[in-house]
């Protein structure tokens, strides 16, 4: 068990980040793009580029410049933000003292309620509206996996958080 709460502690900071820099990619594209400040580059053909900060090196590309394509990249990576965010409190639930507690299963429960209602509601409505094609199916089989295998791992939790509050109360 020590390798397990050893692994989850190194994908708890890893994976948290890894969601601040999607959530803050997705404001750092935001802001330049509504204020077209010092980072941002018009290209040919209306497309644009953001820059790193305090270079002209292109930190990220965009195919058009109109607000559906913007909205549709801001949106789209704030999204996997959550998603790790989300995800980096399954793991901090790995590495607590006890494993099975109130805290483990409602990171548990956060986790697969996004994957089995918010992600595939937000991605067939982002089908509908998407400037880009992504392959939408496959995103939300992946997704709906992940949400049931955490289901299923929530339901051990659950029933581990019982059994370990039946024995405190024996002892």
């Amino acid at each position: 068990m020590k390798s397990i709460k050893i692994i989850s502690s190194i994908l708890y900071y890893a994976v948290k980040i890894i969601a601040i820099g999607y959530l803050s990619t997705a404001v750092y594209i935001l802001i330049n793009c509504l204020f077209e400040g010092p980072f941002f580059e018009k290209l040919e053909n209306n497309r644009f580029a953001i820059n790193f900060p305090f270079t002209s090196k292109h930190f990220l590309l965009g195919s058009e410049y109109t607000t559906a394509y913007v909205a549709e990249m801001v949106l789209g990576i704030a999204l996997y933000g959550f998603f790790f965010y989300l995800l980096s409190g399954v793991f901090n639930a790995f590495k607590q003292k006890k494993l099975f507690t109130d805290f483990g299963i409602k990171k548990l429960k956060h986790f697969y309620i996004f994957n089995l209602a918010v992600y595939p509601i937000l991605a067939i409505f982002w089908s509908f509206i998407s400037v880009e094609d992504f392959p939408f199916i496959a995103m939300i089989i992946a997704h709906l996996i992940m949400g049931f295998f955490i289901f299923f791992m929530n339901a051990i939790f659950e029933q581990g958080y019982k059994l370990q509050n039946e024995q405190d109360l024996f002892i």
